[in-house]
């Protein structure tokens, strides 16, 4: 086999890797400590029972309800207290434990199952693996993707790549359209249509300005650190656009040039689904609240800075949002 075929045959199984990883996903299932009436022995005995049944039908255990898509909880009462139908042979018995599973993405439970007891015995162990093989059962190995699951995540990082053209302006105004950098943004989505977005980006900063006939430049390494809101829009089913406002903290890592603290921006992201993740494109436009200085020659001359700010890259979400 040439070097040609290895690869297309490495290309196709990424493609179908990709693909699978987008819209498949292992079923994960979540048991939070057991609640009720019962001894703590007992529910400690059945917590151990449950989870480990799960595991002997081979099936994957959530760490949290929140990172699962089903939750299995149970509850041990007095058979006294409860109305319920007692199986033949159950008179006897004093405690009676609710089994129920709940289906995470709808919020709703779509299972219950019981059994009585009085002491756990094998009988009971029996018994409880049964009625969890009937709730089990109803569970599929994998699951199909939810459409719109990657546009309701809580948690969004983003690394892209900036072009970052600068206007710096005194008595004439000088563009530099060299500029570039990089940016990493953590994007919190509190609720449905609201994110707050904390970011870090270096990119260069290229003065030239011109404080009489002759120019004077310096070169300089900027760290900001950009904080907004935006208002999460969702049309179609592969676009999330999101408008945002906010300000920037900015510090002169060379301190060539004395780079004014504070800025404000504003912009819009544009994600399209792309794989596993969202392809983001985000233009930009960012103004110095104050004017920057430069010193040449013991003399100092201060000047503004208007950035056009053009990023591209590629973000991940992270833990599922149910609100």
């Amino acid at each position: 086999m040439n070097r040609k075929a290895v690869f297309l045959l490495f290309l196709l199984i990424s493609v179908c890797g990709t693909l699978w990883a987008q819209d498949y996903h292992e079923v994960k299932i979540y048991v939070p400590p057991l609640d009720g009436v019962g001894f703590i022995d007992d529910l400690a005995y059945f917590f151990k029972r449950i989870t480990g049944e799960i595991v002997m039908q081979y099936r994957t255990l959530g760490k949290a309800r929140v990172l699962s898509d089903y939750t299995i909880t149970g509850k041990v009462m007095p058979i006294a207290e409860e109305e319920i139908e007692l199986p033949p042979d159950s008179e006897d018995d004093e405690y009676v434990l609710y089994v129920e599973l709940y289906d995470n993405r709808q919020n709703v439970a779509i299972g219950e199952q019981f059994i009585t007891f009085t002491v756990p015995d094998e009988n009971t162990e029996r018994a409880l693996s049964v009625i969890l093989y009937n709730l089990l059962s109803a569970i599929p190995d994998v699951l199909e993707g939810d459409i719109d699951d990657w546009r309701n995540k809580f948690l969004y990082l983003d690394l892209r790549f900036i072009w970052k053209p600068t206007a710096y302006s005194r008595t004439i105004q000088e563009t530099n359209i060299a500029q570039v950098g990089a940016e990493f943004v953590a994007d919190f989505h509190i609720v449905n249509f609201f994110s707050v977005r904390l970011g870090v980006e270096l990119s260069q900063d290229w003065v030239i300005v011109f404080p009489g006939e002759t120019g004077a430049y310096a070169l300089d390494m900027i760290l900001s650190f950009p904080l907004s809101v935006a208002y999460v829009l969702k049309p179609f089913h592969s676009i999330m656009i999101e408008p945002y406002l906010g300000g920037n903290f900015n510090l002169s890592l060379q301190d060539a040039a004395r780079v004014y603290p504070f800025s404000f921006h504003a912009g819009i992201e544009v994600g399209i689904k792309l794989g596993p993740g969202i392809l983001t494109i985000d233009p930009r436009y960012t103004q110095d609240v104050g004017k920057s200085l430069i010193k040449v020659k013991n003399n100092e001359y201060d000047y503004w800075r208007y950035m056009i700010h053009l990023g591209i890259g590629y973000k991940l979400g992270f833990f599922k949002r149910f609100f």
